[in-house]
């Protein structure tokens, strides 16, 4: 199930845990994929949740590097709301898209 917003779909099935720390802060690469310029490929976001908030930020996205740089700053923005979306819906650690861990971290901060 893919979550798609301002032209950009974030492939949240496919999504994949990769690290944490002790204060709500885990990362994890989902495929984003524009449907604007067919640009898609595996980004690294940085997630930040509390029990007042949900934070998520783009670390990398190689396919950034492969536009033209006029492009570069829409697919930028575009990305940024569509993830500020994700954030304020508090989309990350839904039971029914997200792997264990994030599931478990999300919940554990969401209650603190």
């Amino acid at each position: 199930m893919g979550l798609k917003k301002h032209g950009i779909t974030v492939d949240c099935e496919h999504c994949k845990y990769t690290s944490s720390d002790d204060r709500g802060a885990f990362d994890i690469t989902v495929p984003i994929i524009d449907s604007e310029t067919g640009v898609s490929g595996p980004a690294k976001l940085h997630c930040i949740v509390s029990a007042k908030q949900h934070a998520v930020e783009l670390l990398e996205w190689d396919d950034f590097k492969h536009q033209p740089t006029g492009s570069v700053e829409n697919l930028q923005q575009r990305v940024s709301a569509t993830l500020g979306f994700v954030a304020d819906r508090q989309v990350c650690g839904n039971l029914n898209i997200c792997p264990a861990e994030v599931i478990r971290i999300v919940e554990k901060n969401s209650s603190s």
